[in-house]
Formats: structure tokens, sequence, C-alpha cells
């Protein structure tokens, strides 16, 4: 490839150094122009050459390192097809494992039920065996038990109807102390008018409602026609009183009561008030009929009643 430029710089020299005048000036610019382009075809030369190694050493990296990584896929692939055999050989043991457990409580589930066969069989003969005498005094020995458990809730029964009778006595000596308390911290008049009575009063009620407050009418449930009645608290002071009787309940006494009142004759708790009626101008205490006292039978209860008047 220098060979060609080197025979131009001969025959350009070679004319510079044999012609005169012009010819000259031509052979030493061409001289000078060849010079200076051979100069610059070995710089391109060198150029491309040193391009074209730069450009085979990447290559041959790209290529090595492709070639490393196709290596280590292979590699991988191959660790984890390793990996995976590893796992179902495990997977093929433990199945192998839980095959022998199920085969041997097949066994012993089979062996369970040839014993309890056996046992059955000879229950049946047992059974085939026991005589009519047996059976008897077996069922005798039911019935006697059962009887034994009917006399027991029978006991049951009874201790229980007994203790409400008691909590019942408890309850009326409850209030019969409370009065007397009521009747010993008052004084004066208060002191004369309630330590004359020596019966409590019972009196029917019924509870009203008519859309503005309630009233409690009551009613004597005896002979005995009281005048008047009030409701007064453990202290002693006035919380209710009757008014003037409608026409059309001649026997009866009518009180406005507050709600505090109407929830505990609701309730049947007269522990924070005391029903006080008016005979022959002496004040005495009086209950309301309470109408959760058995009727007939012990187990038997009757609610109280409730009335609502527009």
């Amino acid at each position: 490839m220098i060979a060609p430029w080197l025979v131009c710089l001969g025959i350009f020299g070679g004319g510079a150094v044999v012609f005169d005048g012009l010819e000259r000036a031509i052979a030493v610019g061409a001289f000078s122009a060849s010079w200076v382009g051979a100069l610059l075809a070995v710089s391109q030369v060198r150029g491309a050459v040193v391009s074209m190694r730069r450009w085979m050493g990447n290559r041959e990296s790209a290529l090595s390192t492709f070639a490393d990584d196709r290596a280590a896929a292979v590699a991988r692939q191959f660790q984890w097809a390793v990996e995976e055999l590893v796992r179902a050989r495990a997977e093929l043991r433990k199945v192998d494992g839980m095959r022998a457990q199920a085969e041997e409580r097949a066994r012993m589930v089979d062996e369970k039920a040839r014993q309890d066969g056996d046992e059955l069989r000879v229950a049946r003969e047992k059974l085939g065996a026991t005589g009519a005498s047996e059976l008897d005094l077996l069922r005798a020995k039911i019935e006697r038990i059962e009887q034994s458990f009917q006399e027991e809730e029978r006991d049951r029964r009874t201790a229980e109807a007994r203790a409400r009778a008691a909590e019942q006595r408890v309850a009326d000596l409850t209030r019969t102390l409370r009065l007397v308390a009521t009747t010993v911290s008052s004084g004066g008049e208060s002191l004369v008018s309630r330590a004359a009575p020596i019966q409590t009063l019972a009196l029917d009620w019924t509870l009203e409602y008519d859309g503005s407050g309630h009233s409690l009418r009551l009613r004597p449930t005896s002979d005995v026609r009281p005048s008047k009645a009030r409701i007064v608290d453990a202290t002693g002071r006035l919380v209710a009183e009757s008014v003037v009787t409608l026409q059309h309940h001649p026997a009866g006494l009518l009180l406005r009561v507050p709600q505090s009142v109407a929830a505990a004759v609701e309730a049947g708790d007269w522990s924070a008030f005391q029903l006080e009626a008016e005979v022959d101008g002496v004040w005495q205490a009086a209950e309301l009929v309470d109408r959760a006292q058995p009727l007939v039978d012990a187990e038997v209860m009757q609610p109280r009643s409730l009335r609502i008047v527009s």
C-alpha cells in the first residue's frame, strides 16, 4: 500500500532535481503533495488498523462474556435440575413413609375391628346365657334407682317450697320491723297514730296512666273502708295523698303518684315507701295485695295487673 506513494515520490523528486524553471516548480509541488498524501494515507491506515483492533478486542470480549454467561446459565440449570431431583426424591421418600403409616393404621384398624367383633360375639354369648331371673334382677335395680331419683326430686321441690315460704316470712318480718322503726323514729301525733293499729290493712290496687301521669287506685279487700290513703317515704315525708273519689268508683281511693312510686308498685319493692290508710280518723299501716303470691299451687304465679286508660 506504501509502494505506490514511494514510486510517486521518487518520480516527482527526480523531476525536481532534473528539470529547471517551471517544470521544477511543478515537480516540487507534486512531490510535496504526494508527501502530504502519503502521510495522510499512512495515518488513515494506522487509524483503521487501531480501530479494527479495538473492534476485534471488543468483539472478542463480548463473545467471551456471552460464552461465560451461557456457561453460567448452563451451570445454574444443571444445579436447578439437581435440586429438583433431590426434592423429588425427598417427596418420594415422604410419600413412601406416609404409605407405610397408612398401611400400619389400616392393619391396626383391622385388628381392632376383629377384637371388637370377638368382644361383641362374647357379649352376645353372655347375653344369651343370662337367665330370666338375672334380667328381672337388673330391671328391679333400675326401677329402684329411678324411684330414688324421683324421691330426691320430690324432696328437692319440697325444700324449694319451704325456702320460698321462709323467704316470704322473712319479707313480712322485714316490713314489720321497718314499720316499727318508722313508728319509733316519728314523734308526737305520728307516734300515737301509728302505734294504734295492730293488723295491716290489705288493699287491692290498679295502676293507671292517663298520658300525663300515673294514678294508683286502691280498693279495700275487707269490710274496713278507709276514708283516705297516703304514701310517705322512709323519713316520714308525705309523697302522695288520695284525692276525691270518682263517682263511678265510690269504694275506691285515687292517688296521683310520681314515677318513683309507680316504679316501686310495678316492681313490688316498697323498701323506700310506706302506704298508710285512715280508718275512723286514725292512720294505720296498709299494704298492697301482692298478686305475685301463689293462688292455689306454690308453683303457679300470677303477675300484677296494669290498666291504661285514656
